[in-house]
């Protein structure tokens, strides 16, 4: 993309796009599929047309082809058109940004992570609850001046729910049944909380997506977060509270999960 492209574009100027942000390891873009396919839906939801998969995959390629290991994020937004906010077309431009991954902390697939609570209140935009669209100032909000020890924060909305991590999805265990928060007026749907799901049903464990206080924070059995890069992590503490990281159901998921950082953290084997 030449600097005007840059310069004039809604990402920039609206956040009118949406990204993904995939974990690459031994020269493999994992979960790949899911990840196209949610891309392909976050766009829909805009009205903008996904690249081309063919293009958009030799590019990709050529990017890993450089770095076996690292964190591919693709970004996409609808091509400028002129000033305004009103969309003249549903043509894309899409950018891809490649680094090399943070050694993964493989201590907190072991013995869990510590997390708190934000007091930064999520904003709700049904139109927008799912996808991964480019605004992530309530992020950026939650994530200031952070300490160091605290490996992930949980936002709720207006009304007091617990809805997700700044950058993860959140599963809590209570009495042997699965259950996350719904995400019909904010968060993100991110595909590693669709795999999660699925592989819960496959081991037949009881899944209810339904809201989530704070209270049933503090009695949940277990606590995870899950995303795309970090596969799953159990919660250890939260706030004064604490749990044991892994649980039997989360050792189980993990151990299904088949996810490169989780599988290196116990050797492939549980």
């Amino acid at each position: 993309m030449t600097e005007s492209t840059v310069l004039h574009s809604r990402a920039l100027h609206y956040g009118d796009g949406v990204f993904r942000t995939i974990l690459v390891a031994n020269g493999v873009l994992v979960d790949e599929a899911l990840h196209w396919q949610k891309l392909a839906e976050d766009c829909a939801v805009l009205a903008i047309d996904p690249p081309d998969v063919q293009v958009l995959h030799a590019a990709v390629r050529a990017r890993v082809a450089e770095a076996p290991e690292g964190i591919l994020k693709v970004i996409v937004a609808r091509r400028s058109t002129g000033r305004g906010y009103a969309p003249q077309t549903h043509a894309c431009d899409y950018w891809l940004l490649y680094s090399t991954p943070a050694k993964p902390d493989l201590a907190a697939y072991r013995t869990g992570i510590c997390a708190e609570f934000s007091p930064v209140v999520l904003s709700e935009q049904p139109l927008l609850a799912g996808i991964k669209h480019l605004n992530r100032l309530d992020q950026v909000l939650a994530s200031r001046n952070g300490s160091p020890a605290i490996q992930e924060r949980l936002m709720c909305d207006r009304a007091g729910q617990v809805v997700c991590g700044t950058r993860s999805n959140l599963f809590i265990v209570d009495n042997g049944v699965l259950k996350t928060p719904p995400l019909d007026h904010c968060g993100v749907a991110g595909i590693m909380r669709s795999k999660v799901l699925a592989l819960a049903s496959g081991l037949g464990i009881a899944v209810v997506m339904t809201p989530l206080k704070r209270e049933d924070l503090q009695q949940a059995e277990e606590v995870l977060v899950t995303n795309a890069v970090q596969g799953i992590w159990p919660v250890q503490r939260l706030d004064q509270w604490s749990y044991r990281a892994p649980g039997k159901i989360t050792q189980k998921l993990m151990g299904a999960l088949a996810h490169p950082w989780v599988n290196r953290a116990f050797e492939c084997a549980f």
